[in-house]
């Protein structure tokens, strides 16, 4: 069982920063503007012989709205939910007037604590962290986030508390669910519902989730990740660098997930904006299912399928292999249908095929309807898949220039429907054969 690590601080002070450095790369959004992390974002680190969860919040602030309110929720429970403590504090702006009351309540919760003073970036100024011995904590690091200073030695200490029973689990087969869609369409809420907690700040305001927050969820004792990202807007032009960072941000989480969920408003239909970030799996080539939330809010139900089915066939023609699923987040209506696909979608996005299953596939293929243009017959002489993630296919045909964009689809079509490529996208390359490259391998 993984220890989890919670970082907490006043906002501002480096935490984001921090779990970059841990993770490696840069998944959480860095700022100015206090507040740009809003969720807990989960990452399992592994360290030598030791693995576990660190996980990054919202910062604390004594700030009462509602909002507020929502993220010291988060806050509370990451908290209560962790085994270890990171309360990073800003080594060069020393103690924050806050930050007493904060280590105050740490302490009360009887957890594992670590004192991180960030910021500080030479051995000179370790000189700053003598003030903070008033906060009261036992085990103090001065690190620098941003220069990776000290980090080994945080690391160790981390790996000391967590003792010598925790040794790393295989994580390679949890499978990445990232959930993409416009804003407000219910992102949040469908992985609230999923992992049946507010891991994610729900709110009526578009743009609420800043950045790709990442969960763990267990479901028919499978573990996998699910990803909560920041809506992408239509158009080229974003309104500010924040929305531009969260479009970056979800980009990056594309590129690390296994399955895409493209989450639409019942309500709404598919339109532009849907088209635009299916045209973004598609250039991650990831397997996709389309989630239609808010299904409970829809009376005229047959009708709205029969609408979504054609919406998906004129708008989203290149995602026409993609599955629907018509589910509600607030209900929990048909959510458990995503994990019954989702691993029956992965082991066909990873398939691969014999070269006597595919000889025999494109033969049958050929036959059925050949391909002739201007008096002259392609021929499909050599067939080979090169990789699975998605299944990538290349044929050397005799004349190149016979070949038509129909033709391309009806093979693709062939081979889906012969090997059941269900919800993944294939890719076909086609090139002149030349005589010579037999002798040449």
């Amino acid at each position: 069982m993984h220890k989890k690590i919670a970082i907490v601080g006043r906002p501002n002070v480096g935490k984001s920063t921090l779990f970059n450095r841990f993770v490696g790369k840069k998944k959480a959004i860095i700022h100015d503007m206090p507040g740009t992390t809003r969720d807990r974002n989960d990452f399992v680190i592994n360290w030598k012989d030791k693995s576990f969860i660190v996980t990054d919040t919202a910062g604390w602030s004594s700030d009462i709205s509602e909002f507020s309110k929502a993220m010291s929720r988060q806050l509370d429970a990451a908290i209560s939910g962790c085994d270890i403590v990171l309360f990073v504090v800003d080594g060069k702006d020393g103690i924050h007037p806050f930050e007493p009351s904060i280590a105050k309540t740490l302490r009360s919760s009887k957890k594992e604590v670590i004192l991180v003073i960030n910021k500080i970036d030479t051995f000179a100024e370790e000189v700053k962290t003598y003030e903070f011995y008033s906060l009261g904590f036992d085990e103090m690091i001065p690190v620098s986030a941003s220069h990776g200073r000290n980090m080994t030695e945080l690391l160790e200490t981390i790996c000391d508390k967590i003792g010598d029973n925790d040794n790393i689990r295989n994580d390679d087969k949890i499978l990445k669910i990232i959930f993409v869609g416009k804003p407000n369409v219910g992102k949040s809420s469908l992985v609230n519902a999923i992992v049946k907690e507010e891991r994610c700040i729900v709110h009526n305001t578009p743009g609420t989730t800043r950045d790709s927050l990442t969960v763990h969820a267990t479901y028919n004792d499978t573990d996998y990740l699910l990803t909560d990202t920041a809506g992408l807007h239509r158009g080229n032009k974003t309104k500010d660098d924040m929305e531009y960072l969260s479009n970056l941000s979800t980009n990056y989480a594309l590129d690390e997930a296994d399955i895409a969920v493209l989450v639409a408003d019942a309500s709404q239909g598919i339109g532009e904006t849907e088209a635009k970030i299916a045209g973004y799996i598609i250039e991650k080539k990831k397997p996709c299912i389309v989630a239609v939330n808010k299904w409970d809010l829809i009376e005229d139900k047959e009708d709205r399928v029969k609408l979504f089915q054609t919406q998906l066939e004129q708008k989203l023609k290149f995602l026409n292999w993609a599955d629907i699923i018509f589910m509600s987040a607030k209900t929990g209506q048909r959510i458990d249908r995503i994990f019954r696909l989702v691993p029956l979608i992965y082991e066909q996005y990873s398939k691969l095929l014999t070269q006597q299953e595919l000889n025999d596939a494109i033969r049958t293929a050929t036959a059925n309807k050949p391909l002739q243009r201007k008096g002259k017959l392609l021929k499909i002489k050599e067939s080979e898949q090169l990789i699975s993630k998605p299944p990538t296919f290349r044929f050397s045909v005799n004349n190149l220039e016979l070949l038509h964009f129909s033709y391309r689809r009806y093979i693709e079509n062939f081979l889906r429907e012969r090997f059941s490529f269900q919800g993944t996208p294939i890719v076909l390359k086609f090139r002149q054969h030349n005589k010579s490259d037999k002798e040449n391998k």
